[in-house]
């Protein structure tokens, strides 16, 4: 409940419910409570398919229609309880998605001065609030920078949205539905997914660092944006599938100085589940060790 909550709080909630009504209208929902969640993640999608926005929101709602639909399909192709299937929605969804905008003319930089113009006009308008309330200009201006970053690294982090959100929607689903398709989501302390995509991050790096023509460079940061993310997720599942050894206190005091290292802690994380890839801790400290002589 807390995942979802922080959830809607910080994403597009239709990368959830768009999902989560499809995967229980496919299920063929026979409760009450199935109706309920159904038809209000159908209703909520629909008016928020209608809103009126800039190009970003445009670009929000055709990825959520493309990622909905892309997920159902693989579902009903082949349901499982890993990762890969919302890493590979995503993927075909972003493949769809940038064949709509070459369609409509839309290339890499216009999307980002579109997106940059719609947060610039939201900064605005909330700048001069803070102005009013007495904030520093040092603080607006470190509001319109990050503004600016967010218009840059947008498509990332759509797709770090979109990924979440289907990972909440497969695991809601499994708690309405009376008979689901396929197995419940694998614990959080067991995320993994296909070693191969270390790769990509390598890809990733070298378009981020290399000097490169822009949208190269751009397409390099927002690959490394997503790549870094699921790489600290991974790390964290890691060091949850350990944290069980660490006694309760000491626990507590742990999490306390991680939010003060935050990007020390993130970055440590990241490079513990890019070690994983290797050494795949959680199966070397789950295998029991044996005593004794080998007769």
């Amino acid at each position: 409940m807390l995942a979802l909550a922080g959830y809607l709080l910080l994403a597009p909630p239709v990368f959830v419910f768009g999902p989560l009504a499809g995967l229980l209208l496919v299920s063929r929902p026979g409760t009450v409570r199935e109706w309920v969640w159904m038809l209000g993640g159908v209703i909520w999608s629909v008016l928020w398919l209608q809103q009126i926005g800039g190009l970003g929101a445009q670009v929000a709602r055709a990825s959520a229609v493309l990622l909905s639909g892309t997920f159902l399909a693989l579902t009903l192709w082949r349901p499982s309880n890993g990762p890969g299937r919302a890493l590979t929605a995503t993927l075909a969804a972003g493949a769809g998605l940038v064949i709509w905008l070459q369609q409509l003319g839309i290339g890499w930089s216009q999307l980002v001065n579109g997106v940059d113009h719609d947060l610039g006009v939201y900064q605005t308008a909330l700048g001069e609030q803070w102005r009013s309330a007495g904030a520093s200009p040092e603080l607006v201006q470190r509001a319109t920078d990050a503004m600016h970053s967010a218009a840059q690294l947008f498509p990332g982090l759509l797709a770090i949205a979109g990924i979440a959100g289907l990972r909440l929607a497969w695991a809601w689903y499994h708690r309405l539905a009376a008979r689901p398709l396929g197995a419940p989501p694998a614990p959080f302390r067991a995320f993994a997914f296909n070693d191969q995509l270390v790769w990509a991050l390598v890809a990733a790096l070298g378009l981020a660092l290399v000097p490169v023509p822009e949208p190269w460079r751009l397409l390099g940061a927002n690959l490394l944006l997503v790549l870094g993310t699921l790489y600290a997720v991974r790390g964290l599942a890691v060091f949850l599938a350990q944290s069980g050894r660490v006694a309760g206190p000491l626990g507590g005091v742990l999490t306390v100085i991680a939010m003060f290292l935050l990007p020390f802690v993130v970055g440590g994380l990241t490079l513990l589940g890019l070690a994983d890839t290797w050494l795949d801790f959680r199966r070397r400290l789950s295998t029991p060790t044996t005593g004794g002589k080998v007769q």
